[in-house]
């Protein structure tokens, strides 16, 4: 069933402005008298770490004291209370008496959160190892919003969702989250003019996009001049990408030339390619094969060139296949999705570039009658993974060799995936490969990692050797990769 698409009338949303309006954060709205004295208590230690926490924070994952102070908060300030506080003169108290709240299902978690539209105090954060700053109302908007994180408790439903979103378009605020507003806002007659008023008094760059959307001839011109002097034109590629209009082309064709002598790329260009890309004509093909002969710098022209890929990958049209073709062979570049996409277009040529990339020194065959087998078992978790199932499915020998290669050389990064590709096939034939590293394998990680595919087979000789291999290898003796080893065959009886 279709989503319901939800409209706001302009009247409701002036009610709600009106009503939303003026709203302050500080002790003269904040009722002290009406807190109890032990919530108080708990606020003061919340107020005194002044950091909105999680509950495992840093590399650790340790629980923060100031996470229990929240549990307390919880379990002994009335819904009442809460609702007092999140009208606290600090920030982070607010913040943690709004997530109590949103557990309390009869909470009207719509009002309070309109009423903090204007709340952009900034709270020092801590979730993970992350460290950030945000603001209060989009703290509160983040906690409701559906699909978010915290499924567990209350959000607003999506006519309410649909309403703050209206409001953060039309009413004048701070929030980070009026930026999303604007990106994902529906595109209708009525907000065409409150979007172009955005752009053009106050040069929002989200609304620019949004703005594009419209295809209206009168904005090119606004379009075209557009410049920010924190994002340069970051904003503007991405307007045309929305609106694609032969008028932008020259400006994007000037642009581009422009970039060819730089020493050092611009996360812009990524942009700037895909704005291209959506052109989808022999001048956009013409741009976007520029980088191979224009750029002047080798350590440049790799950006170029994984833009100019993710850029047609995000526009996929046959005038652009060849050179997808030429960035695999020629610049060594595939992603799982571009990998997907070429495969569906020329399987065999396909498998000889997995071939070429897995096969040291391989020469691309003439093999226009070989049949390749292909099918959605293929596709693994990573490029890599994927790649070795499909040269695996048509040719075992090679795959098996390819393995073999990789158990003997693979670095640490890499070397689990063909360990546990070895887990799935139970083959002895890996057995031996996986000795000879392990006789000289210094890296815990790996010869852990070893040990462990070689229990696998459950094969007491093979355990034995094991035993008397760690005797030769001394390394497998060391710091906490002998202890973890210890625990290892521990756990598998073997001694």
């Amino acid at each position: 069933m279709d989503k319901l698409i939800l409209r706001i009338s302009f009247f409701t949303i002036y009610l709600l402005i009106a009503s939303s309006s003026g709203n302050c954060y500080g002790k003269s709205i904040y009722i002290e008298s009406e807190i109890s004295a032990k919530t108080s208590q708990i606020v003061k230690k919340i107020e005194n770490i002044n950091v909105l926490m999680g509950s495992a924070v840093f590399a650790s994952g340790t629980r923060p004291k100031q996470y229990d102070n929240f549990e307390e908060l919880k379990k002994s300030a009335s819904q009442e209370e809460l609702k007092i506080l999140t009208k606290h003169i600090n920030g982070v108290v607010r913040c943690y008496s709004f997530w109590a709240l949103l557990h309390y299902p009869e909470t009207d978690l719509f009002s309070i959160v309109k009423e903090h539209l204007n709340d952009d105090t900034i709270v020092l954060t801590q979730f993970g190892c992350e460290s950030s700053e945000q603001k209060v109302g989009d703290f509160f908007i983040n906690l409701v919003t559906p699909d978010y994180v915290y499924d567990e408790i209350k959000k607003l439903n999506e006519k309410e969702f649909k309403i703050i979103d209206s409001l953060l378009v039309y009413k004048e605020n701070n929030l980070d989250s009026r930026f999303r507003a604007i990106e994902t806002a529906e595109i209708t007659k009525e907000l065409y003019p409150k979007v172009r008023e955005l752009v053009t008094k106050y040069n929002n760059q989200i609304a620019l996009v949004t703005l594009a959307k419209y295809k209206n001839e009168n904005d090119i011109e606004l379009i075209l001049n557009n410049k920010d002097n924190n994002y340069g034109n970051f904003y503007t590629y991405k307007a045309i990408q929305n609106f694609p209009d032969l008028r932008f082309q020259q400006f994007l064709e000037n642009n581009l030339n422009s970039t060819f002598n730089d020493t050092h790329y611009d996360n812009e260009w990524r942009e700037l390619y895909i704005a291209i890309a959506t052109y989808k004509n022999q001048k956009a093909l013409e741009l976007l094969s520029y980088p191979f002969t224009k750029v002047k710098h080798p350590n440049i022209k790799k950006y170029h060139i994984n833009f100019v890929y993710d850029a047609i990958l995000l526009n996929k049209f046959n005038l652009y296949d060849n050179l997808l073709w030429k960035i695999w062979e020629e610049e060594n570049v595939l992603t799982l999705n571009g990998f997907k996409y070429l495969l569906k277009i020329d399987p065999l040529r396909t498998y000889q570039l997995s071939k070429k990339m897995l096969i040291p020194n391989y020469v691309l065959e003439n093999q226009i009658s070989l049949s390749v087998i292909s099918n959605d078992n293929i596709f693994g978790e990573n490029l890599d993974e994927t790649i070795l199932n499909f040269i695996l499915i048509n040719d075992k020998n090679q795959a098996y060799e390819i393995i073999t290669r990789k158990i003997l050389e693979a670095k640490v990064i890499e070397f689990e995936m063909y360990c546990n590709k070895v887990l799935e096939l139970k083959d002895s034939y890996f057995v031996e490969p996986l000795f000879k590293r392990l006789k000289v394998e210094d890296n815990a990680h790996v010869y852990t990692q070893i040990v462990m595919t070689l229990i696998s087979f459950k094969d007491e000789s093979i355990n034995k050797r094991m035993l008397e291999t760690r005797k030769q290898n001394r390394n497998m003796n060391k710091n906490w990769g002998s202890d973890y080893l210890d625990k290892i065959l521990k756990k598998n009886n073997i001694q």
